[in-house]
C-alpha cells in the first residue's frame, strides 16, 4: 500500500501585501497566521446597504439572493497561532438582486455559544483544529462551540445555517436575523452534515450525521420539512465525513483515513487527524441504496481524502464518481499534537474520477483536470445524471496570503479545463455558484456568481459570469460595502422561492 501521488501545481509566491486598515471594522490582530490577514481577515461590523455600484450589467432575469457563508472571528482566538480557517464564527452575507440593483446584508449567526462569548466580551471556546488550551466555561454553557459556518441556504421556507458540530441555525431570509436552533421538526437531535443536497425531482432534503464511528441518512420533506427516512451504519473508524454526493438512487460517501477525534477536541488538542491505521488497506466508498438501505463497500487501494464532490450518475455495471481529492488532509496521526503548516495539513486538491465495478467492488480512478482546485459545482438541476460541465476554483500558487487564484470551467467530455483570472488585480475567488437562466433548458446555459477580493481596497465583489461565454471579463461587478472574510459555500434563492421564505416567516 502506497499514498497516491498527485501532481504539485506550480509554486508561485506573490508579493502582495494586506493593504492598511481603511475603516474601523477591518480588524488586524498583528498576526502573521494566514487565516486571519488577507482574504481571511475579519470585518467586524454587521453591514447593510443598498444600490450597490455596478460595473457593467445585472442581467435582467437574475432575481434572487445570493447567500453566503462569511468565516468571521469575533473575538481574538485563545490562541493566534493556532487559530485555522475552520474555527472562525459564522456570519452570513447576502446579496439581494432584482430589477438590474443589488443590495446587501452581512450578519453574524447568534448561536448559543456566540452569546456566551458576547457575554463575556471574549473568546472562551478552544479551537477544535490546532487546539489551544482551554479555558473553564461558565455554569450552565454548552460543552463545544456551535460556530454555524460552512453552508447556507433555503429550504422548506427556512433559511438555514450549518456546521457539522451541532444542529443548524436558523435565520430570517430577509433581516438576517437569527431564529434559533432547527432539529427538522424533532427529527435529528445532535448534528447534520453541512454539504445536503437537494433531490432535483422531488425538492426533498438529502443528507447525513457522522458521529464517531456512526453514519446516519436522512430524507426530509421538501414540504414541511420534516425527516421521513433515516437509516444508521457503521463507517468503522470516527471517520470525518464533511461531503457526499447522490446519484438517482444511491447516496455515496467516501471513507479515509481523515480522522475526527471528539475526545480530543474536549481536551484541548487538535482533533482532525491523519490517521492510515483507521483504513489499514485503503479509502473506500460505501454505497448506500437510498430505498432498500443496504450497504455496499467499494476498495480503491490507495490512501487519499475527499474535498467535494461534483457528481455521481449510475451506469449498467456500477457507478461514475466525480470528485476533488487531495493526497492528506489533517495533522499526522504520528505527531498529532504538534500542528503542521497549513500547506502541509491541506496541500492542494485536484479532480478525479472514480468507476466503481458492481462485480468486483473494486474502484479504478484517473485524473480529470490536472489544474490543482476546490469548491467543484454544477448545475445542481442536473445532479445524479451524467453531464458535461463543472466549474471549481482554482489553487495554483501555494501562496502565503491566499487560497484560491482563479476560476475553472471543466469539460467532462471534452477533458478540457478553461481558467480564467480576476480582472484588475481581483483574486481568492469564493466557491461559485451556478444560476440557471431563466426558462433555459440547456445543462450550462445561465450564470456564475462568486465574490472576488480586491486587494487594492480590502473589500469584496460580486462577480457575474456568463457560463456559455466563459471570459474573463464578467457581465457584471458588484461593489460590496464590506469585506466578506473568505469562507466555505453558499447557495442561490431565485426569486420565487426568496418571496415565499420571507413570507411565511413573516406570516
Amino acid at each position: 500500500m502506497r499514498d497516491v501521488q498527485l501532481l504539485p501545481p506550480t509554486v508561485v509566491i506573490p508579493q502582495t501585501q494586506r493593504p492598511e486598515p481603511r475603516h474601523p471594522a477591518d480588524v488586524d490582530w498583528e498576526t502573521g497566521n494566514k487565516f486571519l490577514n488577507g482574504p481571511f481577515a475579519p470585518w467586524h461590523e454587521e453591514t447593510e446597504a443598498f444600490d450597490l455600484p455596478v460595473i457593467g450589467k445585472l442581467p435582467d432575469d437574475l432575481a434572487g439572493a445570493l447567500f453566503r457563508i462569511a468565516n468571521n472571528p469575533r473575538f481574538t482566538p485563545l490562541d493566534l497561532e493556532r487559530y485555522h480557517w475552520w474555527e472562525g464564527d459564522g456570519g452570513v452575507a447576502a446579496t439581494y438582486i432584482r430589477d438590474g440593483k443589488a443590495s446587501f446584508r452581512m450578519k453574524w449567526v447568534m448561536t448559543d455559544t456566540m452569546k456566551v462569548e458576547v457575554e463575556a466580551g471574549e473568546a472562551i471556546y478552544p479551537g477544535f483544529v490546532n487546539g489551544a488550551d482551554p479555558r473553564p466555561l461558565p455554569p450552565g454553557v454548552p460543552p463545544a462551540k456551535n460556530v454555524a459556518n460552512t453552508n447556507v441556504g433555503i429550504f422548506a421556507d427556512h433559511l438555514l445555517v450549518y456546521f457539522e458540530g451541532g444542529l443548524p441555525t436558523e435565520m430570517h431570509p430577509g433581516n438576517l436575523d437569527t431564529k434559533g436552533a432547527f432539529d427538522f421538526n424533532g427529527g435529528i437531535d445532535i448534528l447534520c452534515t453541512a454539504h445536503h443536497k437537494l433531490d432535483p425531482k422531488t425538492g426533498d432534503m438529502l443528507f447525513f450525521a457522522a458521529v464517531g464511528p456512526n453514519l446516519t441518512w436522512y430524507q426530509a420533506d421538501a414540504q414541511t420539512g420534516k425527516v421521513v427516512d433515516t437509516f444508521t451504519f457503521s463507517m468503522g473508524c470516527p471517520a470525518m465525513v464533511h461531503d457526499y454526493i447522490v446519484s438517482e438512487h444511491h447516496a455515496i460517501f467516501l471513507i479515509s483515513p481523515t480522522q475526527f477525534r471528539i475526545d480530543r477536541i474536549m481536551e484541548g488538542r487538535p482533533g482532525v487527524l491523519w490517521d492510515l491505521d483507521a483504513v489499514p488497506d485503503g479509502s473506500r466508498f460505501a454505497v448506500l441504496d437510498r430505498r432498500t438501505h443496504e450497504v455496499t463497500w467499494y476498495e480503491t487501494g490507495v490512501m487519499l481524502a475527499p474535498t467535494h464532490f461534483f457528481n455521481a450518475y449510475e451506469t449498467p455495471t456500477g457507478f461514475v464518481v466525480d470528485l476533488h481529492v487531495i493526497e492528506r488532509l489533517g495533522n499526522p496521526a504520528t505527531h498529532a499534537d504538534d500542528p503542521v503548516s497549513s500547506h502541509s495539513w491541506f496541500p492542494p486538491a485536484m479532480a478525479w474520477r472514480f468507476t466503481l465495478d458492481k462485480a468486483s467492488k473494486k474502484a479504478t480512478n484517473a485524473m480529470l483536470s490536472g489544474i490543482a482546485g476546490e469548491f467543484p459545482k454544477i448545475n445542481d438541476s442536473f445532479l445524479g445524471q451524467q453531464l458535461r460541465y463543472g466549474y471549481f476554483a482554482t489553487t495554483r500558487d501555494l501562496s502565503p496570503l491566499t487560497m484560491t487564484d482563479g476560476m475553472a470551467r471543466y469539460d467532462f467530455a471534452a477533458g478540457q479545463t478553461l481558467v480564467v483570472e480576476g480582472v484588475d488585480g481581483l483574486t481568492s475567488p469564493s466557491e461559485p455558484v451556478f444560476v440557471q437562466r431563466r426558462g433555459a433548458t440547456e445543462e450550462n446555459d445561465g450564470y456564475l456568481l462568486s465574490l472576488w477580493w480586491n486587494p487594492a481596497t480590502g473589500l469584496s465583489e460580486l462577480l457575474v459570469h456568463d457560463t456559455v461565454e466563459f471570459a474573463r471579463e464578467p457581465l457584471a461587478r458588484v461593489k460590496l460595502p464590506v469585506r466578506v472574510p473568505f469562507a466555505f459555500h453558499g447557495t442561490w434563492a431565485g426569486a420565487e422561492q426568496l418571496d415565499s421564505a420571507i413570507a411565511a416567516q413573516d406570516a
